[in-house]
């Protein structure tokens, strides 16, 4: 029996799992994370990391390191039996830039180490004991995580919180006995990734649509190109088989030369019943995985990890109540309904079959094309600038019920939304070196009211661990934020917990209560 060296175990080492576990570190947090595999991957996997997810890679202090060896895609092609149907251009601040997996495990690896944190590799879990399945924490609770080594030993671990980023097979989910809800698609994939002769462009993902099937071209790094198709009769596909399929209605004049890495898969949308059972919450591939269409899958488990780490790390340190746990599974069960939901879309329409399909998807594509609508709102929502978390209560808006109104707007930054990157910036609340435990008080005072600038002082007081900050004018503005005198609250991942006007000071300390213990620091 151990105990005493981690307030957190992390079973999985992957990108999950190796984010979540240092966010916890860079918070202060004692961590422990284990991976029964002997080695980290050693192929590509997933490739797309859309800017919410760099913001978050950046904050952490690689996100330069990611833009050194990624490439960006800067649109979208859709093609019907090689005619062009469709394109989504993505401006510089929302392009997805590729990366293979094995990188991104590699960069968070090294930042894991520089933050005193390492991957204990062949370790097993084999049964979690003294979970509460009532779901209620008690104070100076634990879990026990029973550990096989390498070596056969095995080790009876106490912990106060548990994270399951163990993958789409999670042993921790097992554990729990919680469902994996969804479906399986009947279709099964082959996907090659390989150098190539010919041309093809370089910053272009191209789907290539007809009624035989569906191919998908992705540029990486160094100058290969991932080909994904959808099998025919669901059997083998041979690199040959790949070259037809390429030949027959994929681009022209592009042949496989060096392939890096070859695969078969079925692809999933699975969803689990519960993020959360007592102390132990499920995170990545253990809670959902779903199609590779628009590659938002390690992105959601990356959003995931912050989400949960910044929850812990604030609840274990005594700057929130435990209630702010319960958030977790909220919070990011909506986020994923809506991502399976959009790639459900996206993979149905790709793999349409039959001649009326078809030609509902290419006239859909083409309006959409035509209409700049797919720019306007889909490409926001493709790299994570529209991502919000309904918000649970009537405090965390104002008592405006115009500026409510306002804040439902796509991309509007009002309660549950993100914060404005280049406001956050400018402000010093997002970046590098802003502190990653801080809640952030914005204020802009009504004119000449030293009255309202006393009441507000004396609500933060009661918090001291809140960052108070004076509005003015200028780049929080510009990006569309309510120019009328009151307050943004923000919370350590940057999305806004609270919005209120000059005679909202009320709500204001309603929330404040909600979400944080006075007098704490």
């Amino acid at each position: 029996m151990t105990a005493g060296d981690a307030d957190v175990l992390i079973v999985g080492g992957g990108p999950t799992g190796l984010l979540a576990a240092c966010e916890l570190l860079r918070r202060g947090v004692r961590v422990r994370i284990v991976d029964r595999a002997l080695e980290p991957t050693k192929v590509p996997k997933a490739l797309s990391l859309w800017p919410r997810v760099r913001d978050i890679l950046t904050d952490l202090g690689v996100g330069e390191e990611v833009r050194r060896l990624s490439v960006p895609v800067h649109a979208f092609r859709y093609f019907s039996d090689r005619r062009p149907v469709a394109s989504l251009t993505f401006t510089e601040d929302l392009a997805a830039r590729q990366l293979p997996q094995y990188e991104t495990e590699r960069i968070l690896t090294e930042r894991l180490h520089a933050l005193g944190g390492k991957v204990e590799r062949g370790v097993r879990l084999l049964c979690l004991d003294g979970v509460d399945f009532s779901g209620r924490i008690e104070p100076g609770g634990t879990v026990t995580a029973v550990l096989e080594h390498g070596d056969g030993a095995v080790e009876r671990f106490r912990v106060p919180f548990v994270i399951g980023a163990d993958g789409a097979g999670s042993a921790v989910r097992g554990q729990l006995g919680i469902g994996f809800e969804g479906t399986t698609y009947e279709m099964a994939f082959a996907l090659i990734d390989t150098h190539i002769d010919g041309h093809l462009p370089p910053d272009e993902i191209a789907y290539y649509q007809s009624l035989s099937g569906t191919l998908v071209v992705v540029p990486q790094p160094g100058g290969v190109f991932r080909f994904l198709s959808l099998m025919p009769g669901g059997g083998t596909l041979s690199r040959e088989g790949m070259q037809e399929i390429i030949d027959t209605y994929g681009p022209r004049g592009v042949r496989i030369t060096q392939p890096v890495w070859e695969t078969v898969f079925r692809v999933h949308a699975r969803r689990a019943g519960e993020f959360r059972r007592g102390r132990v919450f499920l995170a990545g591939d253990a809670a959902h995985i779903h199609s590779p269409a628009g590659g938002q899958g390690m992105n959601n488990g990356l959003q995931d990890a912050q989400n949960i780490a910044w929850k812990l790390a604030a609840v274990l340190q005594g700057r929130s109540p435990v209630s702010l746990l319960d958030t977790y599974g909220t919070e990011r069960t909506e986020a994923t309904r809506r991502i399976v939901r959009d790639t459900d879309l996206h993979t149905r329409a790709l793999t349409a079959r039959t001649p009326r399909r078809a030609a509902v998807r290419d006239t859909a594509f083409t309006l959409l094309d035509r209409s700049s609508a797919a720019a306007r709102l889909y490409a926001p929502v493709m790299a994570g600038r529209r991502l919000a978390y309904a918000p649970e209560r009537d405090t965390q808006h104002p008592s405006s019920r115009r500026c409510r109104m306002r804040g439902r707007l796509p991309g509007a930054p009002g309660p549950g939304a993100v914060f404005p990157r280049e406001a956050a910036l400018a402000l010093g609340t997002a970046g590098p070196d802003a502190d990653p435990t801080a809640w952030t008080l914005l204020l802009r005072p009504p004119a000449e009211d030293a009255r309202w600038v006393t009441e507000t002082g004396h609500i933060a007081a009661r918090w001291p661990q809140l960052r108070v900050l004076w509005r003015g004018s200028g780049a929080a503005e510009r990006q569309g934020i309510c120019r009328r005198p009151g307050y943004y609250l923000i919370r350590p991942d940057g999305h806004i917990a609270a919005h209120g006007h000059a005679g909202d000071l009320d709500r204001l300390e309603a929330e404040l209560g909600f979400q944080l213990i006075p007098g704490a620091r």
